[in-house]
C-alpha cells in the first residue's frame, strides 16, 4: 500500500517529524514547526495538541515573533515525559544508566561484571530494576526503550550476540530474554563501538558530521563507523573488528592464536608487559601501569622513544587506511593514546603533513566526547534516534 494511504502511518511519520525537529532545535513555535515540516497550520496545531496531552511537549512560554509585537508560543520536548535505558557490558564492569528525553542522565548504576548466558541476562535486568528504583519520578509506563552495548560481533538486525569472548557467549538471543522481562519495551542491541561511535555522532565530537569513524585503543582495538549518519556494522555484525587485523608477521602471538595482531600491537596489556620486557633487559624498574607509563614517556625517558615510535608508526598506518578507504569527515579517538598529550600531538603532526586526496586535516583526528561512557551514551541516545525520527510513539 502507498504511504499516502496508510492515514495512521503517516500520522506516525508527522508526528515522529515534529519530535525531531523539537529535539533537534530545543524550543520552537507552531508557526515555526509548520515551515520546517511543510504540514498545514492544522495538522501540526493538532499533532502538538496530542503530544502535549501525552505529556512529550510541553509549552515553556512566549517568544517573540517578527512583526509589531506578535507573540507566539513555545514549545519544547517534556523532558520527564520518558526515559529510555542505556546498558554497557564492558570487559570488567556492567554500567546501567536512565536518559531522559533530553538526552541528560538521571541516575546510573554499576556493578562487576559477570558472564556467561544466564548469569548476565539476570544482571541486566537486576542492573534495569536498581537503577529506575533509584529515580523517584521514574513510572514503569514512562520506559520508551533499552539499549544495551556489548562487546563483540553483534547482529544488530537479528539483535543476537554472534559471537563474544570477553562475554564468553556464542549465538546469544539477549533480546529475546529481556523481551520477556521487559514486555512492549523497544530493546535493542549494539556493538559498543558502533554505539559509541553513533553517541559522538549524535551529541558529540562528531555532531552533525554524517560520516565519522570512531576508533578505540584500549585494552582491546575496535572501530565503529557512521556512513550517511548511520551505524554501518556488515553482514552479521562484524564491520569494525580490526582488533585482529595481522600487523607484524614478526610479533607476537595473540589470544586469537595469530601473530602481530594489531591489538598485540596498541592494545595497552601488550604495551605495558613489552615495556616491562625491555625494562627488564636494559634494568630500569618496570612501569606498573599504563598512567606510569605514560607520565614516563612525557617525562622523556628514552628508551622509552623507539617503543612509542613504533606505536606511532602503527597508528599512522591505521588511521592513514582508514581514511583512504572509507573517506570519513573526521576520525574519533578514545583510548589510552588520548592519555599522552606527546603521542597525540605527534600524531596530528603526521595527519597534517600527509597527502590525502582531499582535506581531511581540517577536522582531522578528534579526542572523544565521552571517553569510556561513549558506549553507554551511544546504547541509550540510539534509543532516543527511535523516539524522535521513527514510528515508535505507542
Amino acid at each position: 500500500m502507498a504511504i499516502k494511504g496508510n492515514l495512521q502511518l503517516m500520522k506516525e511519520i508527522n508526528t515522529a517529524m515534529i519530535m525531531n525537529y523539537l529535539h533537534r532545535n530545543e524550543k520552537l513555535t507552531r508557526a515555526e514547526l509548520t515551515r520546517m515540516t511543510k504540514l498545514s497550520p492544522t495538522t501540526v496545531s493538532g499533532l502538538i495538541e496530542q503530544l502535549i496531552g501525552r505529556n512529550l511537549v510541553e509549552i515553556i512560554g512566549e517568544k517573540i515573533m517578527p512583526g509589531a509585537g506578535r507573540r507566539a508560543l513555545s514549545l519544547q520536548i517534556n523532558k520527564n515525559g520518558g526515559y529510555v535505558v542505556g546498558v554497557s557490558l564492558n570487559v570488567h564492569v556492567l554500567t546501567c544508566a536512565i536518559m531522559n528525553l533530553h538526552g541528560e542522565i538521571v541516575t546510573e548504576y554499576r556493578a562487576k561484571l559477570e558472564v556467561g548466558r544466564k548469569p548476565l541476562a539476570d544482571q541486566i535486568y537486576d542492573a534495569i530494576t536498581a537503577c529506575t528504583a533509584q529515580t523517584s519520578e521514574f513510572r514503569q509506563d514512562s520506559m520508551m526503550g533499552i539499549g544495551i552495548s556489548a562487546p563483540g560481533i553483534i547482529d544488530e538486525r537479528a539483535k543476537t550476540i554472534v559471537y563474544s569472548s570477553q562475554l564468553k557467549v556464542t549465538n546469544f538471543d539477549l533480546h529475546k530474554i529481556l523481551s520477556g522481562m521487559f514486555p512492549n519495551v523497544p530493546i535493542q542491541i549494539v556493538n559498543d563501538s558502533n554505539a559509541a561511535a553513533f553517541a559522538e555522532h549524535y551529541f558529540g565530537a562528531g555532531k552533525d558530521l554524517d560520516n565519522l569513524v570512531y576508533l578505540r585503543i584500549d585494552d582491546g582495538i575496535g572501530a565503529g563507523i557512521i556512513v550517511n549518519s548511520d551505524i554501518y556494522s556488515g553482514k552479521k555484525g562484524a564491520a569494525g573488528e580490526i582488533g585482529h587485523i595481522a600487523v607484524d608477521p614478526q610479533g607476537e602471538i595473540c589470544k586469537c592464536g595469530q601473530v602481530g595482531c594489531l591489538e598485540t600491537v596498541l592494545g595497552s596489556p601488550y604495551v605495558l608487559d613489552k615495556c616491562g620486557t625491555i625494562a627488564a633487559q636494559i634494568g630500569v624498574a618496570a612501569p606498573e601501569s599504563m598512567e606510569e607509563l605514560l607520565a614516563r614517556y612525557e617525562a622523556g625517558e628514552d628508551w622509552l622513544e623507539p617503543i612509542f615510535d613504533r606505536i606511532l608508526y602503527v597508528c599512522k598506518v591505521m588511521i592513514f587506511g582508514t581514511v583512504q578507504f572509507l573517506s570519513p569527515e573526521a576520525v574519533i579517538v578514545e583510548g589510552w593514546i588520548n592519555r599522552s598529550a606527546k603521542l597525540m600531538e605527534k600524531l596530528n603532526a603526521s595527519v597534517e603533513t600527509s597527502s590525502f586526496p582531499f582535506v581531511f586535516s581540517k577536522i582531522g583526528l578528534m579526542p572523544a566526547t565521552f571517553g569510556e561512557k561513549g558506549a553507554l551514551y551511544g546504547s541509550a541516545a540510539l534509543m532516543l534516534q527511535k523516539i524522535f525520527s521513527a514510528s515508535v510513539l505507542k
